[in-house]
């Protein structure tokens, strides 16, 4: 009888929800089936000139078991060969937005604009996607796209949009515009001079089909806002403390607060083209932000305790995300180690050699989007694939400029979809949002980007584009 009504009093309580998978386990699963794979694929390498591989000179090599206590002792000097530069600026920068976001400055302008511009407030998607873009294609604002997403979260908070709106909003844009950029360094020109090419050359091609995909992101997120506000998605995603902040009647700016947004965004200005104009490092960027920091607080009115508790708060806010990249840093051991990455690149471009001209231009677009997979450097994938794609697009008959071209846009494609990335995972979890919940929205939004790169890979085939 007891047993009974336990099952009855079972039955009635509603299901427990499902808790979406958290990025350490999405980052722990990647890295264990990167191990495994590693354990079937052959190893193999090509013949180098530096950093360049060498077409034609694949050899399998013996077969190199990369053992766990091997990985973990390789992790320090990968991290710190990888991501240490980063590490710093992410610090540093990660201590301004701390200065600048406790005088809540950006949040309350934010909210005036978006009070001017009313019911045409989600008109701000394309001024940022384009901006964005603009940066992307430089190739700023990638590996550190991930220290502005409070930014676009605290704009969908604003706009009743949900988190998946606020951090598209940051990284759509940057990445968008770094897939197909007709002057990114890392990619595009890098690709053309190893191919023999001009440095800069077909940027009419590029910068066509840059604009209209950066056309494309802006309306899909523009329908994802409106979507979200009919379903008030804005109510499920943030607490009840952060709905009423939205709702408070908005204090004045004064002006020293005016002033500190002002030489912030000069600042973040300096930032995101300090690399492709002033030929800064990242050292360089991180070391002129520290004192941009102490100069907004000492502005906003801070003692020098309190500036500091700001900055130490900002700084701690990014340390999940470094743990998590130093978790991600183990894909690259792995793979480099077990000596596979050539393998992998062999393996996908032989069967291009069999498919007709225009099918095979795809081909080698959706090849390099696997590539990624395994490289998802851009630079890294481009001096490893780009001197086995060239001379594969002369037996072809395709011209070594679609060869970058479906290079790039490969590269760049799946950067937003691969839990191999090191910068998707962290945005993501800096935005409290899952990656399927994700994948829910780049999938479709992505799906029209790729109809457009397809026809642009048709069109440059069929006009023999060089």
């Amino acid at each position: 009888m007891n047993r009974t009504k336990t099952m009855e009093q079972n039955a009635a309580q509603p299901a427990a929800e499902k808790k979406p998978l958290s990025m350490w386990k999405v980052i722990l699963t990647v890295i264990g089936a990167i191990y495994l794979l590693s354990l079937v694929i052959p190893a193999g390498e090509f013949a180098r000139n530096g950093r360049i591989a060498i077409p034609g000179t694949y050899h399998v090599i013996s077969k190199i078991y990369v053992s766990p206590f091997q990985i973990i002792m390789h992790m320090g000097a990968q991290v710190y060969k990888t991501f240490g530069k980063l590490f710093i600026s992410i610090i540093v920068m990660g201590g301004l937005m701390g200065v600048v976001n406790s005088t809540h400055v950006i949040d309350r302008s934010m909210k005036l604009l978006i009070k001017k511009l009313q019911d045409r407030a989600l008109l701000v998607v394309p001024f940022f996607i384009f901006a964005m873009g603009l940066f992307g294609c430089f190739g700023t604002m990638i590996s550190t796209a991930v220290l502005f997403i409070p930014l676009g979260i605290t704009l969908a908070k604003e706009l009743h949009c949900d988190r998946t709106f606020g951090v598209a909003l940051i990284i759509m844009g940057s990445f968008t515009g770094f897939m197909t950029s007709p002057i990114s360094v890392l990619t595009t020109v890098m690709g053309q001079e190893i191919a023999g090419l001009q440095p800069y050359s077909g940027f009419a091609l590029r910068t066509a089909v840059t604009v209209i995909d950066l056309a494309v992101v802006s309306g899909f997120i523009i329908w994802w806002g409106k979507r979200a506000q009919r379903n008030h998605d804005f109510e499920k995603d943030f607490s009840q403390e952060e709905i009423e902040e939205t709702q408070q009647p908005m204090e004045p700016i004064r002006p020293r607060e005016y002033l500190v947004l002002a030489i912030f965004l000069v600042s973040f200005l300096a930032y995101a083209l300090g690399s492709p104009f002033f030929k800064l490092g990242v050292l360089d960027l991180a070391s002129m932000m520290l004192p941009v920091a102490l100069v907004c607080g000492l502005i906003a009115g801070y003692d020098l305790d309190t500036l500091m508790k700001n900055f130490l708060n900002g700084s701690k806010g990014m340390m999940g995300i470094m743990v998590f990249m130093i978790f991600a840093s183990f894909i690259g051991i792995i793979l480099n180690d077990a000596k596979i990455l050539d393998s992998v690149v062999y393996y996908l471009s032989l069967p291009l050699g069999y498919l007709p001209k225009s099918v095979a231009a795809i081909g080698m677009f959706l090849a390099n989007a696997l590539i990624n997979f395994f490289i998802p450097s851009g630079s890294g994938q481009t001096a490893v694939v780009m001197p086995i794609m060239a001379p594969l697009a002369d037996v072809l008959g395709i011209t070594r400029q679609m060869g970058v071209f479906t290079l790039q846009c490969g590269d760049g494609f799946t950067n937003l979809m691969i839990p191999t990335s090191s910068n998707l995972l962290p945005c993501l979890m800096m935005g409290g949002i899952s990656l399927k919940r994700w994948y829910r929205f780049i999938l479709p939004c992505y799906s029209l980007v790729f109809l457009v790169i397809c026809g642009a890979i048709l069109l440059g085939t069929a006009m023999g584009w060089n």
